[in-house]
């Protein structure tokens, strides 16, 4: 009985561990910045937080592919791994705020004691943001879906699979043409708050 009170409580922690990889931070705004940038940064929540670095290339007018490397630290559990990519399209529309389709597809896990959690996310939305001189603020809607796996010693697999509403805003400041910093705030079956530093080349 008590091995799968653990397992149910994992499968619990794992819905919101993997918000935090699924697609965020967005830390940007609709727009495709021509050339290569990198950012770094970190996403706090009540269960877990997340530090994770991420490439983005340009390789097309509108057109931004990145990807995702870092690190889950749950509460309950052993630092993880999680790695995720993705594409972002620019609208070409004319509207007073820029739009931009958005998906990302990652993976991720972690140990505790007396098993393993993996997870496959899948999320998808629309980003919105308006730069006003130095500032660029967004905005972010989309849908989730995760299946999570709970593997335990001796014991067997569980699986567990869920679709939430995404949403997440925030802000970029531009400190000059190179480098910029964003504050993000998302909520996906929970609320995260995240920040970090971004560098043009």
């Amino acid at each position: 009985m008590k091995k799968w009170m653990v397992v149910l409580v994992v499968v619990m922690l794992a819905v919101p561990a993997m918000a935090q990889l699924a697609g965020l931070p967005i830390a940007g705004g609709a727009l495709a910045d021509a050339g290569l940038r990198a950012s770094g940064g970190i996403m706090v929540g009540d269960d877990f937080n997340m530090y994770g670095v991420r490439a983005t290339f340009a390789p097309a007018q509108g057109l931004a592919l990145f990807g995702d490397a870092g690190a889950l630290d749950p509460d309950h559990g052993d630092m993880g791994w999680a790695f995720q990519g993705g594409a972002q399209f620019t609208l070409p529309l004319g509207a007073p705020v820029d739009l931009a389709l958005r998906g990302v597809a990652g993976l991720a896990g972690y140990d505790f004691d007396g098993g393993d959690v993996s997870m496959l996310d899948l999320n998808g939305g629309l980003v919105v943001s308006k730069t006003i001189e130095q500032l660029t603020p967004y905005g972010f809607v989309g849908i989730n879906y995760i299946d999570s796996e709970v593997d335990i010693d001796h014991g067997g697999k569980v699986s567990d699979d869920e679709t939430d509403l995404a949403v997440a805003a925030g802000v970029v400041f531009a400190v000059n043409r190179q480098f910029s910093l964003y504050a993000e705030i998302a909520h996906i079956d929970d609320v995260f708050f995240g920040g970090g530093v971004r560098v043009n080349f």
